[in-house]
């Protein structure tokens, strides 16, 4: 009998699985594998928004956060201070502009 339920519970958990991922992916992909804290994320999103929506802008902090560590996003951020603004900030918003 136990058996048979560990087969069920097994089933079950790979169907949520599978429907879990199909949510996310139809959403538009899974999450950042390791997203910023959510002050960071809100400051670039409102920093952005004065140059594009709202939507851009959380498509673009969304492709920053799976190509960038915390720590490169910071540095970015630092150059920003210094009136550089990276080329690579830049190519992610334009690449969801594009969408």
């Amino acid at each position: 009998m136990r058996r048979g339920r560990a087969r069920l519970g097994r089933r079950v958990l790979r169907w949520t699985t599978g429907v879990a991922m199909l949510t996310l992916l139809s959403c538009g992909g899974s999450a950042p594998p390791s997203p910023y804290p959510p002050e960071i994320v809100e400051a670039f999103v409102t920093a952005c928004r004065t140059n594009a929506e709202e939507s851009v802008c959380r498509c673009a902090i969304d492709h920053i956060q799976r190509k960038f560590s915390l720590d490169e996003y910071l540095a970015f951020e630092n150059r920003i201070t210094h009136r550089d603004v990276p080329k690579e900030l830049v190519d992610a918003t334009a690449e969801c502009r594009g969408r």
